[in-house]
């Protein structure tokens, strides 16, 4: 019998090095890293060829959505890294969710354009979105169909219905006045299964769990991290972070410990492990 996706992603840990030659001091070279590992630690898939990408999500059929940010698309790859499709999304596309429908739910901005969250079709065509934000990193689509945003640019997250209006919101996530790319505001965040949510933000070395008052029921600050982008809360209650700052990717468990590492990274923007 032929094992689902679920199944087979099982236990392996997925991790999006957008620079991976950072940690040398050499931004351009190699151009990007995208590290598929099994459950002990061996590689399943890995490619240098792409330029920056920044998210990747792995395919029933064996290939991968990676979101490209100098190419301002996300691309469906297969394993030797050569593009199948591509979708061009508008702006720098800081992360990507793939939805039950297929489509995909991407948030990104560009410089000279206000952030967004769109929700596009296989086609490329926008099925929803959510207009002038600033700076957002992070869209997730909740069981509810409410999308959940990490607003790095307005020091906020938030939760939009379907008719965008704002249905729970906490802000003053962050530097008092956020900028590129050290003093970001909130650049990941997570829904709990206990409808807690859990925040990323960069440019406080920080992520804490937020409940639904937004006050702050647990927090791993810069005493161990820095400069952080992805932060994902694991079945086994660790979290599991891309510590960028200092090149690598942690899991700590809830008294802050740290219980698995992954160093000698260059630049990690996102990491999951698949239950």
């Amino acid at each position: 019998m032929a094992l689902n996706i679920n199944q087979q992603l099982a236990g392996t840990t997925l991790i999006v090095d957008e620079m991976p030659g950072r940690i040398n001091g050499d931004d351009e070279n190699p151009p990007g890293r995208i590290l598929h590992l099994d459950a002990a630690g061996r590689t399943v898939w890995e490619t240098t060829v792409l330029k920056m990408p920044y998210d990747a999500i792995p395919l029933e059929d064996g290939t991968y959505l990676a979101n490209i940010i100098r190419d301002k698309s996300v691309w469906q790859v297969a394993r030797d890294g050569q593009r199948i499709l591509r979708i061009s999304v508008g702006g720098y596309p800081c992360s990507t969710q793939l939805l039950a429908t297929g489509d995909i739910l991407v948030a990104g901005w560009d410089y000279d354009l206000p952030g967004f969250v769109r929700q596009f079709d296989s086609r490329g065509h926008v099925q929803w979105c959510c207009e002038n934000l600033k700076w957002p990193w992070k869209a997730e689509r909740l069981d509810s169909g409410n999308t959940l945003i990490a607003d790095a640019g307005n020091r906020r997250v938030f939760e939009v219905d379907m008719n965008g209006e704002t249905v729970w919101e906490v802000d003053g996530l962050g530097p008092e006045s956020p900028a590129l790319w050290e003093s970001l505001g909130p650049v990941y965040c997570q829904r709990l299964a206990d409808h807690n949510t859990l925040v990323s933000i960069r440019g406080l070395s920080r992520v804490v769990e937020l409940d639904a008052s937004g006050r702050i029921v647990w927090e791993i600050d810069n005493r161990i991290l820095k400069q952080q982008y992805s932060a994902v809360r694991l079945k086994n209650n660790n979290t599991l972070i891309a510590d960028g700052g200092n090149f690598r990717v942690i899991e700590v468990n809830p008294q802050k410990q740290i219980v698995w590492e992954m160093s000698d990274l260059g630049y990690p923007a996102k990491a999951y492990r698949f239950k």
